[in-house]
């Protein structure tokens, strides 16, 4: 029995090799954790293809000389200009699969700036998209979108101050087409409408109930 287990024995020049072969396995396996972990972490890090969360401020519905239009005034927080236009454009997919215009405008505001409808112009916008599903038929708009955004960061006041950047069509297509969500932003005003529209039911409900049966 010592015989044989005196043959099973390893050499050292084989241990040696056996050694080396497993700290480089290691070493790879450590790598590749290391190497899945930073993708992990840059891919977390990309910004959103669906832009970012919304809350909507106003919804305005125009009859323009003939025509509907829906302008939408929205805000959103700490946003860079290309996820304030994603934001944006994703808002007017979502808009215009509920709404049927001629005519749709979102304009993106920050979080801290003005909410006033006279104020939301100028340095106010931080981003801008207007959609027209048939722009021979709408005033300026020689294709479907408009798109455009400021380059800059909001100011305390919410107030952008940098360059405007406009969009051509095949981008606004692409960004569009990439999309993974279609929702729109939050709309505080129609929960507290919800709200109240329950609680009118319920009134109701409970007046039928206590109203005296005719004869």
């Amino acid at each position: 029995m010592k015989a044989i287990f005196s043959r099973l024995r390893p050499s050292k020049r084989l241990v040696v090799i056996l050694s080396a072969a497993l700290s480089v396995s290691a070493a790879s396996g450590g790598a590749a954790v290391y190497v899945g972990r930073d993708r992990l972490m840059a891919r977390l890090a990309e910004p959103s293809p669906s832009g970012l969360e919304c809350t909507t401020i106003r919804t305005l519905k125009l009859d323009h000389n003939g025509q509907r239009w829906v302008r939408m005034h929205v805000k959103t927080d700490r946003a860079s200009g290309p996820d304030r236009l994603r934001t944006a454009l994703r808002v007017v997919g979502a808009l215009s699969q509920k709404e049927k215009a001629d005519l749709y405008q979102i304009v993106v505001l920050d979080a801290a700036g003005p909410e006033e409808r006279a104020a939301v112009r100028g340095a106010a916008i931080g981003a801008e998209v207007l959609f027209a599903p048939g722009p021979q038929s709408v005033r300026g708009m020689e294709e479907p979108f408009r798109a455009s955004y400021n380059d800059g960061t909001a100011n305390v006041s919410g107030m952008f101050h940098g360059k405007t950047v406009r969009l051509e069509l095949d981008e606004v297509r692409a960004l569009m087409s990439a999309m993974e969500d279609r929702s729109l932003c939050i709309d505080p005003s129609a929960a507290t409408t919800e709200g109240a529209g329950a609680d009118e039911a319920a009134e109701q409900t409970v007046e039928s109930a206590e109203a005296p049966a005719d004869h």
